[in-house]
């Protein structure tokens, strides 16, 4: 891990590993600029010419993706990353930049056809041989609350007197029931995620890295919180038919959740974080209808 005050620079280590990487497999130009995009406690993404790389320590991880993002390209007509390289002894994948930007980017989210292609991708998610072998995400919904608790206190004071009412009173009621039903997600399937071209309309979906076996209300939750509630329950209905008064409880819970952790990242660092606090405060009006 290199030091936090430089965490886009690029060690020598890793740029010898990437021009080796990209000569081996004639991926881009021996003088193409690497730049870092994201660094983690175990995850390092990089862009080179037209490629975007990631090195993973949990080499299992970075396999089970590289199966299920290869069975999704055959499974799906909505782009997802289809790997070029897999070098499982470095944990490295590498494959193709899609087109289009991140909707966080976007004020206008919908388009037409935007609920059947997230509805088309989710069911054929679900039907995977390989996705049911992703592991299991169950942390219970006591938990889910804990920590939205902890992060409404950490940002309480970012919050003006009538969203810190709404946050509170959703805080009050009591999480919904744990349940035994999970089902293979994207499991992190936020605006950041999804790309669409100038129309809006959707061109793909990145960041398949925390895929898991889940409540089907995490990604539905998240859907809710950034293209808002008629979206969610539309690719809920298609995913599992008509829906019932516990389960849009449920979907609202994680979309309230998921908001309060992405706004206290947000204020934490708000000049490079300002589209994740722009989108959290175009989202909170329809993530917290009941309780405003």
């Amino acid at each position: 891990m290199t030091p936090s005050s430089e965490p886009r620079s690029v060690t020598p280590a890793e740029q010898a590993t990437l021009a080796e990487l990209g000569a081996r497999h004639a991926l881009w130009p021996e003088d193409a600029a690497v730049v870092t995009l994201a660094r983690g406690g175990e995850n390092t993404t990089f862009a080179v010419a037209d490629c975007v790389v990631r090195i993973n320590e949990d080499r299992d991880a970075v396999d089970r993706e590289v199966a299920l993002l290869r069975a999704l390209a055959e499974a799906t007509t909505l782009a997802t990353p289809v790997p070029l390289v897999h070098d499982a002894a470095l944990g490295l994948i590498a494959y193709r930049t899609l087109p289009g930007e991140p909707l966080l980017r976007r004020p206008q989210r919908r388009s037409t056809g935007l609920v059947e292609a997230l509805t088309q991708v989710l069911a054929a998610l679900r039907e995977l041989p390989v996705a049911q072998q992703l592991p299991r995400d169950d942390n219970p919904n006591d938990a889910w609350h804990a920590d939205a608790v902890e992060n409404f206190r950490a940002a309480q004071s970012r919050f003006e007197p009538r969203q810190a009412a709404a946050v509170a009173s959703f805080l009050s009621d009591p999480p919904p029931s744990d349940r035994g039903l999970v089902v293979p997600q994207h499991n992190d399937l936020g605006a950041e995620h999804l790309l669409a071209d100038p129309e809006g309309a959707l061109t793909g979906i990145i960041d398949w890295t925390d895929a898991a076996c889940a409540d089907p209300a995490r990604d539905l939750g998240l859907l809710y919180r950034d293209l808002g509630s008629d979206v969610a329950f539309a690719i809920a209905a298609g995913l599992g038919g008509p829906l019932t008064d516990d389960e849009r409880a449920r979907i609202r819970f994680h979309a309230r959740c998921k908001w309060l952790e992405d706004f206290r990242y947000a204020v934490d660092e708000p000049e490079t974080r300002a589209a994740y606090l722009a989108n959290c405060l175009w989202t909170f009006d329809h993530t917290f209808r009941d309780h405003a």
